[in-house]
């Protein structure tokens, strides 16, 4: 009896032991999205959300941190089953029923379309006299395919038009780990997709890197917001909040200027000054009034 009652004790200490030990790792988990993710080649982690995410790690040194990798579809998924992390994600209603998101950590300049240059004129009947583009038009009054990596969202009505027409032959859906090379390289060949959504400082780093050639225009669209929010998000339970309440605790409800100036070198130039003034003001509303500002478009922005 002794002896069971000591193996009892041993066993009982063991999974206490790992049960902590557990507590004490976060796997961070990475979709390839350059620039701000870069998996591989000699760029590999030299992007702005790998910056963001070797800041957050050296801030918390009572952790092991371990790197994972996947496309969005799978982070989700491995968010929502198991303890891990995520420094860049948009906050969608479904999205934060398994995920314990941050205070925002940085604005990024809304996703849009991506064409070829030459096909231009076969999208005009969808765009208004702003400049901006409708994917609702493109879905219901085309036969057009849409490339959508697998996972990915883009905020505002975009998302829900996507869901709509996912199963039908007007939204392909791409599966890679890279979130967007594939699909622009798809473009590019016109066979299958016609456009794909993503934003204009993927296209530009592509682009730059001799990924892709420089061939393709991005236009606004309608249905995403000026403006995105991004977060860091872990796990939704007790170990997931108690590593975001250290996240927001080093954030400090402020934008990084270094992750600002690393997000800043792949956009266009002409609009750093607008990404600057969004910036500005989004992070003085949340310190003066702890509320989120409304970064959906205007009757000014659409002229």
């Amino acid at each position: 009896m002794r002896h069971l009652n000591i193996f009892i004790l041993i066993i009982t200490c063991f999974f206490i032991q790992s049960a902590y030990a557990e507590d004490d790792n976060i796997y961070w988990y990475h979709a390839d999205f350059p620039p701000g993710s870069i998996l591989t080649g000699v760029y590999a982690g030299q992007g702005h959300s790998n910056y963001l995410e070797r800041y957050l790690k050296k801030r918390m040194p009572e952790y092991n941190h371990s790197d994972r990798s996947g496309n969005y579809g799978r982070i989700l998924k491995q968010l929502a089953e198991t303890n891990g992390c995520c420094v860049t994600l948009i906050k969608t209603p479904e999205r934060e029923k398994f995920i314990e998101y941050s205070n925002p950590v940085m604005l990024f300049l809304s996703a849009g379309l991506l064409i070829l240059k030459s096909r231009l004129p076969e999208f005009e009947r969808f765009m208004t006299d702003g400049g901006f583009i409708s994917i609702e038009k493109i879905l219901k009054n085309s036969n057009m395919k849409i490339g959508i990596s697998k996972g990915r969202r883009y905020g505002g009505s975009a998302d829900k038009l996507i869901d709509q027409y996912t199963g039908s032959n007007k939204i392909i859906i791409h599966y890679k780990r890279d979130l967007l090379e594939h699909l622009m390289k798809s473009v590019q060949s016109q066979k299958a997709v016609d456009c794909t959504l993503g934003f204009a400082s993927e296209m530009l780093w592509l682009v730059s890197k001799g990924k892709i050639e420089d061939k393709f225009t991005f236009i606004p669209v309608l249905e995403i917001p000026k403006y995105t929010p991004i977060y860091a998000g872990c796990s939704k339970n007790e170990w997931g909040k108690k590593v975001i309440k250290k996240i927001n605790a080093i954030i400090d409800g402020k934008c990084n200027e270094e992750y600002k100036r690393r997000y800043q070198k792949f956009i266009p130039k002409e609009e750093i000054a607008r990404h600057d003034e969004y910036v500005t003001q989004f992070f003085e509303n949340i310190s003066q009034n702890g509320q989120i500002p409304n970064n959906k478009r205007t009757d000014l922005d659409l002229r």
